[in-house]
């Protein structure tokens, strides 16, 4: 019992929480739920706009976030970025964009931003993964002490990092200490990244991970369950134990001994429909064995 309640005490465990009406606000909703670690959008997640925090706010949010217990914050960038898209305005008005979210990150004391590469539509897809990488680099080379983190994506319509071969390839052309990975378990297995999460292919999926890219570069796990089959291409997550992943698989998963450092940060619809609640958090808690 003291193992596990040891486990427990140490695993950073979270979800992501609304941040209306104020970086403070956000604070006070995960402190309803009991989190460690939260994710938020640090602007509206459908508008090209997003303003700089004002210093006073800034500091008062890291000071709440400490006295909370908070030890580990992420933005989530916002969803109209595509940084690969075959229209060069887009792209470039994704760079902005995402350069901005990476200062919001900066001003908060934020571990990153989380994003999304996006779709290629129909460019080579050797040529996306160069304006990716020289993207990246740009907004890391500005941005003294920014940090960006990369999601892999559930792979429909052509989006990239829906396979380690590309995400190693891009985080081996970026080579920056300042770039990490996060990974979704619902989308690696739309994607079909992990085929299963029987603890064999979790294995699997783990060992090349580490082989391919290193598991230093691992800084976050979304964990969500599917709502849809393997392979599906489908980005549709589902409340813990009721999608096609189940409790023992995402247990299996979140209890491997060489990821068990990693941040958690739950994406679910919730059971009330109004996104991560307290009982899907509960349910994670108890499949720390």
């Amino acid at each position: 019992m003291e193992t596990k309640n040891k486990i427990k005490q140490e695993r950073r465990m979270g979800c992501h929480v609304s941040a209306s009406g104020g970086l403070l606000s956000a604070v006070s909703r995960a402190q309803e739920l009991g989190v460690n670690t939260i994710q938020l959008f640090g602007a509206s997640p459908v508008q090209w706009r997003a303003a700089l925090p004002n210093a006073e706010e800034a500091v008062l949010f890291q000071k709440k976030c400490a006295q909370a217990g908070i030890t580990h914050v992420f933005l989530h960038a916002p969803y109209l970025i595509n940084i690969t898209s075959p229209k060069e305005a887009l792209r470039n008005s994704s760079k902005q964009l995402l350069s901005r979210h990476t200062e919001i990150a900066e001003a908060i004391g934020a571990q990153g931003v989380i994003f999304h590469v996006g779709s290629r539509g129909d460019m080579d897809k050797k040529e996306s993964i160069h304006i990716v990488i020289k993207t990246i680099q740009d907004i890391l080379d500005a941005i003294p002490h920014g940090i960006l983190i990369m999601e892999n994506t559930a792979g429909a319509g052509n989006l990239v990092g829906d396979t380690l071969e590309e995400l190693s390839e891009i985080y081996t052309g970026v080579h920056n200490k300042r770039f990490g990975i996060c990974i979704d378990t619902a989308h690696a297995f739309a994607s079909g990244m992990i085929s299963s999460y029987e603890k064999k292919d979790i294995d699997k999926f783990v060992s090349l991970f580490e082989s391919t890219i290193g598991l230093d570069a691992w800084w976050a796990i979304h964990l969500n369950d599917s709502k849809v089959s393997a392979g599906s291409k489908k980005d549709r997550h589902e409340n813990i134990g009721e999608g096609h992943i189940g409790k023992e698989g995402l247990q299996n998963f979140i209890m491997h001994k060489k990821i068990q450092h990693i941040p958690l940060i739950l994406e679910v619809p919730g059971f009330d429909g109004k996104g991560p609640d307290k009982k899907n958090l509960d349910i994670i808690k108890l499949l720390v064995i």
